[in-house]
């Protein structure tokens, strides 16, 4: 796995937007933001573009990603949002450049495709963490947004969680990936699907109906990949729909029945997601990871 350049204060981050539309607003108060960390900033030419529900059409968004992909003068590269798109635009991305000179990529939600590109194909670490939609409103000093810039400077976090009643105790070490569980369930079957042995998976995932969770978690299930993993950690999955007859099981609970023939560790309820807390995570790292009946840590 190859890690790209952790930086320091002066480095340049750019900002593009693969997937969704982002509002001028939200990209001024991201820079402004960013530059009071210490950062430059620099902005896809079609950043503020738009068609339909996305940020510029196909071509205007490759054009972004290509140029941002090739740029030596940027360190770290932002998505501005998730949404829907990425998977569109992928197939048209050249990385041989950026492979000459890697540089992290940090998103989640739709990003999972650019994560699971990365990882899956071309062996780049990434990060899975909050991004410049998410920056209005909060604080530099918020500890998800302090993990971020820590991890980005090669200060790797050990997250403590609570204890929660579905957890299955035990210790696993494994390379750490996942990512937005409908996506990664969009990817079965393509190139950019992952790899179960030896990791450590990560899912989360917002607005989807609870029978259809229970149906990709099946499907994780028949196609083998649930059981060949370490470990599972769990995210949020935030405001999830029943149907008019009920389904009849919450969104953990469904998991849990998923992995329940399996004896690795399972961590429920890890702050990550779409909540109001998205705690960052190094897709790629070997990570370590021991629950017990207190709690759960994951350690880089």
């Amino acid at each position: 796995m190859i890690f790209p350049r952790f930086i320091n204060e002066g480095a340049t981050i750019g900002i593009v937007a693969p997937a969704g539309k982002i509002e001028a607003e939200v990209i001024g108060f991201s820079k402004e933001f960013l530059h009071k960390q210490g950062f430059r900033v620099v902005t896809g030419e079609h950043l503020l573009s738009s068609y339909h529900q996305f940020a510029g059409s196909d071509r205007q968004r490759i054009a972004d990603m290509q140029h941002i992909l090739n740029s030596t003068d940027v360190d770290v590269v932002m998505c501005a949002r998730g949404g829907y798109g990425t998977n569109r635009i992928i197939k048209n991305l050249d990385f041989t450049h950026f492979l000459q000179n890697p540089k992290w990529i940090v998103g989640f939600s739709d990003i999972t495709v650019l994560h699971s590109k990365l990882q899956n194909n071309l062996g780049v670490a990434s990060v899975h963490g909050p991004m410049p939609k998410n920056f209005s409103g909060r604080s530099a000093g918020d500890e998800d947004l302090t993990n971020l810039f820590n991890i980005l400077k090669g200060i790797l976090p050990t997250y403590e969680i609570p204890a929660h009643p579905l957890n299955r105790k035990g210790s696993a070490e494994g390379e750490l990936i996942g990512g937005n569980l409908s996506v990664l369930y969009s990817l079965r079957g393509t190139s950019l699907d992952f790899d179960p042995h030896e990791k450590i998976l990560f899912i989360e995932d917002v607005g989807e109906k609870l029978y259809h969770l229970d149906r990709m978690m099946i499907n994780l299930n028949n196609g083998g990949v649930l059981k060949h993993l370490r470990g599972l950690i769990v995210g949020e999955f935030s405001e999830m729909i029943d149907s008019d007859i009920p389904y009849g099981s919450n969104p953990y609970e469904i998991i849990n029945d998923a992995v329940k023939e399996y004896d690795y560790p399972v961590l429920f309820d890890f702050p990550a997601g779409h909540g109001e807390v998205n705690q960052p995570l190094v897709f790629g790292k070997r990570v370590s990871l021991n629950i017990t009946q207190q709690k759960g840590v994951l350690e880089f």
